[in-house]
């Protein structure tokens, strides 16, 4: 009897080491994307199957339980980030698996998500961790596990990334994106405040320090003299670092909510940004539309839009 217990034991094993495969080379996956796709794929099984997650988590990323847990007591966190569409159009499909971004979404005790709509700063952090779509940018993932961000701004490793030495990644990327692009912004500042205890040392240090950047602000008027700003600053790395020359930080300012608020972060190469700032594109009366899945009631997808497209350039 044993013996045969013994025997259908061994015979187990196989199955549960393939079943975390990472990389999977198939895909155009690398070692960096580890062990997040493979844990991506566990966990949409998982859900397909109405079966928990977080044992997947505790198995094959316990750090990010952790933080995601760390992060719950930091509600002034939540509050600087807008909402996301859980939508690459460019890619044409679904970022990250719903139920995988509800479980986070109820770790942290952020607003669960809506349909396609949901927190953007769990989306764009740990939920990027465990997309799986491919896109001709590469996985979502790799702004946070490569370390273009960090030796661009002169961070050390793993300052910006899912395992960092001290704070969390949505701590670290709020303070980081939020202490650059909401710093004027007296509401979100406030906020940025309560939250700063739960970021790095070297995130605030940065910080403190003061980024230049260019800014590029899409302003449109909606319904009832509500007025929307779309800010995106591109801060300049000291080199080129995996291709890339600057962290590109997209933020709203709308007046219904009184304070400006992050959508995302990424960084991004010079072609980019000259794309982005061609004076070709700059001025009154052009169109206006949000951008990097971010959602804005009354504007995105509400139809066409015109306002003003406006560059400056903001000193430290």
């Amino acid at each position: 009897m044993k013996k045969n217990i013994l025997l259908s034991a061994l015979l187990l094993l196989p199955c549960l080491a393939a079943a975390f495969e990472c990389p999977q080379t198939a895909s155009g996956e690398k070692a960096e994307d580890c062990p997040w796709a493979g844990a991506a794929r566990l966990m949409n099984d998982a859900a397909g199957k109405g079966q928990k997650l977080d044992p997947i988590l505790s198995a094959h990323a316990p750090g990010v339980l952790k933080q995601l847990d760390a992060d719950s007591q930091n509600r002034a966190l939540l509050a600087l980030w807008g909402k996301s569409i859980n939508y690459d159009e460019l890619a044409n499909g679904e970022i990250v698996n719903p139920a995988v971004l509800s479980f986070i979404a109820a770790r942290l005790g952020a607003p669960m998500p809506a349909g396609k709509i949901m927190h953007a700063g769990l989306e764009h952090t740990y939920g990027y961790l465990f997309s799986l779509l491919p896109t001709k940018f590469g996985f979502k993932r790799a702004r946070w596990v490569r370390p273009d961000i960090e030796d661009g701004l002169g961070l050390p490793r793993g300052a910006a990334g899912p395992a960092p030495s001290s704070g969390t990644l949505l701590a670290n990327v709020t303070c980081l994106a939020g202490g650059i692009a909401l710093r004027d912004d007296a509401a979100a500042m406030a906020l940025l405040g309560r939250a700063s205890p739960w970021c790095s040392s070297e995130t605030k240090a940065f910080v403190s320090s003061g980024a230049a950047r260019m800014r590029l602000t899409e302003t449109v008027m909606l319904t009832g003299g509500r007025r929307v700003a779309l800010r995106t600053d591109f801060v300049p790395f000291s080199g080129s670092f995996g291709g890339n020359t600057h962290l590109l930080i997209y933020s709203v300012y709308d007046s219904a909510v009184k304070q400006a608020y992050l959508i995302s972060a990424f960084p991004v190469n010079a072609g980019f940004v000259q794309n982005a700032l061609n004076p070709a594109g700059l001025g009154p009366k052009k169109p206006v539309q949000t951008r990097y899945n971010a959602y804005v009631e009354g504007l995105t997808g509400a139809g066409k839009f015109t306002g003003s497209r406006e560059y400056s350039q903001l000193p430290k």
